[in-house]
C-alpha cells in the first residue's frame, strides 16, 4: 500500500513520539571514546578467595549487598566479563540486586567447593535454594570489552530487535536449567540484560510473566530482573 505524503508524516511523527517517551524514561547513556574510569587496584588471588569465603558467610541483605559492591567495583568491565575466576562475583551480583528487591532475612553465596545451587536466601525461617541464571541477548560481552568503549550509533530498529529478543532468550535460559532436573527444589532468579529503552515495556512485561508461568511447575519459583525491576 502506497501511504499519502500526509500519512507518511503522521507514521514518523508518532515514531517520534515513542522515541521521546522512551528516551524520557530510560535516557541513553553518554558515549565517550576514552576507556571507563579507573577503579581500585584489581583483587589479587588471596582477595578473590577471601571474597568467596566472606559472600559465602551467612549475613544481612544490606552487608552483602556492600560487600558485593565494593568487590565489583574493584573489577573493570574487561576483567569482569573475560575472567573465569570472577564468576562468582557475576553470581553475587545478580544476587544482590535479587535480595535488594525482596525482603529476605539472609543471605549468602554458596561455597567455593559447592556445584549446586549458587546461593541461599532464609524468608520466613525458610533458608531457599537460588539457582542464577542471566541472558544477554547471546552478546559476547566479554569481547565487547577486549577493546576501548568508543561512541557507536544504536537505531531504534536495533531498540525493536532487542525487545523482541527478549521473551526468546528468556525462554531458552529458563528452559535450560529446567532440563538439568534439579534433585533439590530451587527458586531460579534470571537477569535479562537486554535494554531496549522502553519502546516495547508493556509488552515485554506480558512475555516475562506468561514465559514464568510455563515453567512455574518446574521450579520453587522464578523471579526475572530487568532493568532494576523484579518479575
Amino acid at each position: 500500500m502506497i501511504r499519502s505524503k500526509d500519512e507518511r508524516a503522521a507514521v514518523r511523527d508518532e515514531l517520534d513520539e515513542v522515541i521521546d517517551r522512551a528516551c524520557e524514561a530510560d535516557p541513553l547513556p553518554l558515549c565517550d571514546e576514552d576507556a571507563e574510569p579507573p577503579r581500585g587496584p584489581p583483587l589479587s588471588p588471596d582477595e578473590r578467595r577471601h571474597a568467596q569465603l566472606c559472600l559465602a558467610m551467612s549475613q544481612t541483605p544490606a552487608d552483602f549487598i556492600a560487600n558485593t559492591n565494593t568487590l565489583c567495583g574493584r573489577c573493570n568491565s574487561e576483567d569482569f566479563f573475560n575472567r573465569p575466576y570472577l564468576k562468582f562475583l557475576h553470581d553475587a551480583y545478580v544476587l544482590a540486586k535479587f535480595v535488594e528487591l525482596t525482603p529476605v532475612e539472609n543471605v549468602r553465596l554458596a561455597g567455593v567447593a559447592d556445584q549446586w545451587p549458587d546461593g541461599y536466601v532464609t524468608l520466613a525461617g525458610k533458608t531457599h535454594n537460588i539457582e542464577i541464571t542471566s541472558t544477554h541477548g547471546r552478546r559476547k560481552l566479554g569481547e565487547e570489552y577486549r577493546s576501548r568503549w568508543t561512541a557507536r550509533m544504536d537505531p531504534v530498529e536495533n531498540w525493536v530487535a532487542r525487545a523482541e529478543s527478549i521473551p526468546r532468550n528468556l525462554r531458552e535460559v529458563i528452559e535450560a536449567k529446567r532440563k538439568k532436573n534439579y534433585a533439590s527444589p530451587c527458586w531460579l532468579v534470571v537477569y535479562i540484560n537486554i535494554n531496549e529503552w522502553g519502546i516495547r515495556q508493556v509488552e515485554t512485561e506480558k512475555a516475562i510473566e506468561a514465559i514464568k508461568a510455563e515453567f512455574v511447575a518446574s521450579f520453587e519459583a522464578i523471579s526475572v530482573l530487568w532493568k532494576e525491576k523484579l518479575y
